[in-house]
């Protein structure tokens, strides 16, 4: 871990003993050559995350490269709904700083639905879990980042890894598990004494099923698909479900699995691979004092998982990730 090593057009260095690493190289702020994408996949799908500091991306140029690698998730129901007035002027990026439509500073103890979703997304999750049709690569740009040391690091956790070192008695009751997924299961967990969901029955807000062990097509890895948006297990009894999928994030939750990414240019770009990598935000001094614009762009999953186990039709008009 830590060594450069040359990889075709560009260098890599690995951050995490089994996954993640930085790469030098790439300039974001141009349309990448075919031969540069194929290699920048090929990363993706070996180390699950892939870091570029200091680039020149714009919206423009991530929107772009988000869409070689596939469709993009699009938050135009969200702001159709006129609950948030937009601050980006494109339905392809999720705005998900700390920044107001009049580009001020939110402070989110103030905001009880910011708060809501902050608190939720500081959860382990993989994003898009919760829709029908599920999210692959997410592509994280800090374009304003608040100073050192006051917080907002992004973890991100090694599934495959950690479907690797189960005991081949574990893998044998895990397959072919099916998680029904809720948006409302991660947020009532994330927000036990908030009043906006504590009438709230999650089973009749179940969205997605998917299957809990997963290949990761891209590398042709086994992997435990898990998120904070799973419930329950299908034909499992209720208690007995959650039980088991406690066991499972016990083993998954070990540090060993765990890589913390230390933003530290404005305009570093984080990449990862939904389905083969969990991530969570995390909390920090810098909330309602210091700007922080962060900037996702999200590729839907090409794969033949990215439906899960959920009908094409449920996917139309779902609700944008969160």
């Amino acid at each position: 871990m830590g060594s450069i090593a040359e990889q075709g057009r560009f260098q890599i260095k690995p951050l995490h003993n089994t996954f993640a690493c930085e790469i030098s190289g790439p300039d974001l702020s141009q349309p990448l050559s075919e031969a540069e994408f194929q290699e920048l996949t090929d990363i993706l799908a070996e180390y699950g995350v892939a870091i570029i500091r200091q680039t020149k991306a714009t919206d423009e140029s991530l929107i772009a490269l988000g869409r070689q690698w596939g469709e993009l998730d699009s938050v135009a129901q969200h702001y159709k709904s006129g609950k948030i007035k937009p601050r980006i002027p494109y339905y392809e990026i999720f705005d998900v700083g700390n920044l107001n439509d009049k580009n001020e500073i939110v402070n989110i103890q103030h905001d009880p639905h910011r708060s809501a979703s902050a608190n939720g997304n500081a959860t382990w999750h993989t994003d898009g879990a919760f829709n029908p049709r599920r999210t692959g690569i997410s592509i994280l740009r800090g374009v304003e980042l608040p100073p050192p040391g006051t917080g907002g690091h992004t973890e991100y956790l090694d599934s495959r890894q950690a479907y690797d070192d189960l005991s081949p008695e574990m893998k044998e009751k895990l397959e072919g598990l099916v998680t029904c997924n809720s948006l409302y299961h991660n947020r009532k967990v994330a927000n036990p004494d908030s009043p906006l969901f504590k009438d709230i029955n999650v089973m009749d807000h179940i969205t997605a099923r998917h299957k809990l062990i997963q290949i990761h097509e891209p590398s042709g890895r086994k992997n435990i698909y898990l998120s904070s948006y799973a419930h329950h297990i299908e034909g499992m009894d209720i208690e007995e479900g959650q039980a088991l999928l406690k066991q499972v994030w016990d083993h998954c939750l070990q540090e060993k699995y765990i890589f913390c990414h230390h933003w530290e240019n404005n305009n570093d770009v984080a990449f990862w691979d939904n389905t083969c990598v969990l991530h969570r935000a995390t909390h920090g001094a810098y909330e309602g004092k210091f700007r922080r614009d962060m900037r996702r762009v999200s590729v839907f999953d090409m794969s033949k998982w990215g439906y899960g186990e959920n009908r094409v039709e449920d996917a139309i008009g779902q609700a944008p990730s969160q």
